[in-house]
């Protein structure tokens, strides 16, 4: 019953990148052991339950709780990281993609591929999206309907 890791993702309702994660962290080992198996069945039983889900999520504050929402899909630290640098930007100001694409390569030890740096555009947009939504409703009323009103 030596089962691998790999070969218990293929078949569970647990993602590959959290059973990782979890033998990582040592709280599983590759190739399984049976205890492992039971703390995963019993993992699988209550896996993406709302009222789970809605207990943990409850522990953050309000603010974490959006940001961490916003970003659930964002597998990778770098996308998260792209998703932070775009969003927390500051109003009026420039960032320049090419700057965002050193900063990952610089701090990750890697080079984005076209369909990375492609992904990264989709991020940008997401983030500035959020970050006109999330504006404050007085400031928006205070700023001119047509560029040409100030003039």
């Amino acid at each position: 019953m030596n089962v691998t890791i790999t070969e218990y993702a293929a078949a569970s309702l647990i993602p590959k990148r959290i059973l990782r994660y979890l033998h990582r962290e040592g709280i599983i080992q590759d190739p399984l052991r049976p205890d492992d198996h039971i703390g995963l069945q019993f993992l699988e039983k209550i896996w993406g339950r709302k009222e789970v889900l809605r207990a943990q999520l409850t522990k953050l504050a309000m603010k974490a709780r959006l940001s961490f929402i916003r970003t659930a899909d964002f597998s990778t630290k770098w996308e998260r990281y792209a998703y932070s640098r775009f969003r927390n930007q500051e109003p009026g100001k420039k960032l320049a993609m090419q700057l965002v694409i050193e900063e990952i390569e610089t701090t990750f030890f890697f080079r984005l591929n076209k369909p990375q740096i492609n992904r990264l555009y989709k991020i940008r947009n997401r983030a500035q999206v959020a970050r006109h939504r999330g504006r404050n409703p007085a400031e928006v009323e205070r700023q001119p309907l047509l560029p040409s009103a100030n003039k």
